[in-house]
């Protein structure tokens, strides 16, 4: 089968708009006489303006995030050759991961803002998942690189230049917490929570460098600067493992964590002429856009509008309590061998006969 060109994606995307109702309701409904007839699809696709105008937005933020730690980076590893400072030179290692982290996150945030194509449907929405997971794989390993480093200065502790220390760290300090005041309210984003992570596990870090050098510049404690450093990598692996557990749930399209199926089926069986729900799947493309496809199994006696109704309660109840906007749903009146509410995958083997 040949690869769809663009000049058919703009085709059928004219077609696409001449069947939208006054309302901006995008319903495509069939009817037949057996089992499965009722089809629903519903994407809400005209908030579009309002995200793209969100990710525009984030790619920015993202930006002179990326400009500003570039010149954190530069400073540190100056401060910390100078120094001769691990801690300093840890934390510079981890300010270079986040380089790459906010470089990868803004690529990711404008390829966001591509349209949907007819072999990719839902966007490049997931480029940002997919960011967050390699600069999360990346810092763990950046943890591990510490980890041996300082086991070397454990064994042999190196004077530092406590003054340069301070001054360095000062710098990153400043401009860590300067970004993290510009990413407020994009932390629903997990692509800007990434990032935000990094930017205040630097914040942290540097923190903990001023308050090294300080001590170290009335004690001549040197050991201290170690320690410094495997505090800065248990930071860095624990925020990071928490967003490759987030990231490899979305890609393994998992449920969000506030969604509740009792709820849900509890909804169902009180609504009007609807029976019961089943093969039941939820998704999150994003942690912003999640989605939905069920089969409702409705009153073989109801008419078209009441099924109509049906689809349309459904669908304001899951908006309301759930967030989710796209959704697609099918018309049953039996359960076409699906014994509950979470399919078995041996159905999908049956239903290639079906259709």
């Amino acid at each position: 089968m040949s690869k769809p060109n663009e000049s058919s994606v703009k085709s059928l995307n004219h077609e696409h708009e001449h069947k939208h109702d006054h309302n901006h309701q995008h319903k495509a409904t069939h009817v037949h006489n057996q089992p499965g007839a009722g089809h629903e699809d519903d994407h809400h696709g005209h908030n579009h303006g309002a995200l793209g105008g969100h990710v525009h937005a984030t790619g920015t933020k993202l930006k002179w995030a990326f400009l500003a730690t570039f010149f954190i980076l530069a400073v540190e590893v100056v401060g910390g050759s100078l120094a001769n400072s691990l801690a300093l030179l840890s934390d510079a290692g981890h300010v270079l991961t986040d380089v790459a982290a906010l470089g990868l996150a803004w690529f990711a945030a404008v390829q966001a803002q591509k349209s949907p194509t007819l072999d990719k449907t839902f966007g490049y929405h997931r480029t940002g998942i997919l960011a967050a997971l390699a600069n999360s794989l990346t810092l763990i390993i950046i943890a591990f690189v510490i980890f041996y480093e300082a086991f070397h200065r454990f064994q042999d502790p190196q004077p530092v230049e406590s003054t340069i220390m301070y001054l360095s760290a000062g710098v990153g300090v400043i401009v860590n917490l300067a970004i993290a005041f510009g990413f407020r309210g994009g932390e629903d984003n997990l692509n800007i929570r990434s990032a935000l992570l990094h930017v205040l596990g630097d914040a942290a870090a540097s923190a903990g460098v001023i308050i090294g050098a300080v001590i170290m510049q009335f004690t001549h404690w040197y050991v201290i600067d170690p320690i410094i450093s495997v505090l800065i990598a248990l930071l860095i692996a624990w925020n990071a493992w928490k967003i490759v557990k987030e990231t490899l749930h979305i890609l393994m399209e998992g449920a969000p964590d506030d969604f509740e199926y009792d709820r849900l089926l509890a909804f169902v069986r009180t609504l009007p002429g609807a029976k019961d729900i089943h093969d039941l799947h939820v998704w999150s493309v994003t942690p912003e856009r999640v989605a939905l496809s069920c089969h409702l199994i409705v009153d073989p006696e109801g008419s078209l509008e009441r099924s109509t109704e049906v689809i349309k309660q459904f669908k304001q109840y899951i908006l309301k309590e759930f967030g989710i906007s796209h959704s697609t749903i099918e018309l049953e009146i039996d359960q076409c061998g699906c014994p509950g509410l979470l399919c078995p995958e041996t159905l999908w083997e049956s239903e290639k006969g079906v259709h």
